[in-house]
């Protein structure tokens, strides 16, 4: 049981500190804004590759 134990400690969900806005510089802000958008075509690259693939499969399985 103690294995066990260990394992689900070594898989608790790491909770990210809360920034304080007001604290951040104008740069900090503009890096933060930078890496999300960068964040965020990533996501639509992947979104674009992952709709392709359902269509592929879709096509793939429709009877003709």
């Amino acid at each position: 049981m103690k294995v066990i134990e260990l394992m689900f400690e070594e898989e608790e969900i790491k909770k990210e500190k809360k920034i304080d806005l007001d604290d951040l510089s104008v740069e900090e802000i503009e890096q933060m804004i930078e890496n999300h958008l960068q964040e965020a075509e990533k996501l639509k690259v992947l979104l674009k590759q992952k709709k392709a693939k359902l269509e592929l499969a879709q096509n793939f399985f429709k009877k003709p």
